[in-house]
């Protein structure tokens, strides 16, 4: 998000050189720079104990099947907004997390740091924001989601950790 006007008292933002920035957004006013941002989201590769993927279906018109995602909320640690949304979306308890990677996702502005999360296996209890949710192997899970989905990227990533001994959950 890029800033035209000063979010605390409404002034028109002009363009001002700040160090090896370049020209940011400043308010006279306040006397301060306001840095365009994008909004910090989790992405979940969630796994069972014996390695199935659960996937999620939205019900705001997403049609093939997703990871479980979210924002992060203010003061909230990455790691626990995707403990949380887990267990919003799904019901399901999370055993272990481990980072992956972030991803700029253009499309919405977002910066997605993507985890993988080891959740204990049972039946989805799911949120109304959704419509199914669902254990998939990995191969049937590639298959359930778009083509060039981040979530198929995680699971080539999740497996690569499996491969060479590095998943800590």
């Amino acid at each position: 998000m890029t800033f035209e006007y000063c979010p605390k008292c409404g002034d028109k933002l002009i363009p001002k050189k700040i160090g090896d920035e370049g020209n940011v957004p400043f308010c006279e006013k306040c006397e301060r720079p306001f840095f365009p941002f994008s909004y910090p989201c989790v992405i979940c590769l969630c796994v069972s104990e014996d390695d199935e993927v659960l996937l999620i279906k939205q019900s705001y018109g997403i049609i093939r099947f997703v990871c479980v995602a979210g924002y992060i909320k203010n003061g909230e640690s990455a790691e626990a907004a995707a403990v949380r949304e887990i267990a919003e979306e799904t019901g399901l308890e999370t055993l272990g997390i481990q980072f992956l990677y972030s991803r700029f996702y253009e499309k919405h502005d977002n910066l997605m740091l993507a985890f993988v999360c080891r959740v204990k296996k049972a039946e989805p209890h799911i949120s109304a924001e959704l419509t199914e949710a669902r254990w998939f192997s990995s191969e049937e899970a590639e298959k359930a989601m778009f083509e060039g989905a981040l979530g198929i990227e995680m699971i080539h990533k999740w497996q690569e950790l499996l491969d060479r001994r590095l998943l800590d959950i």
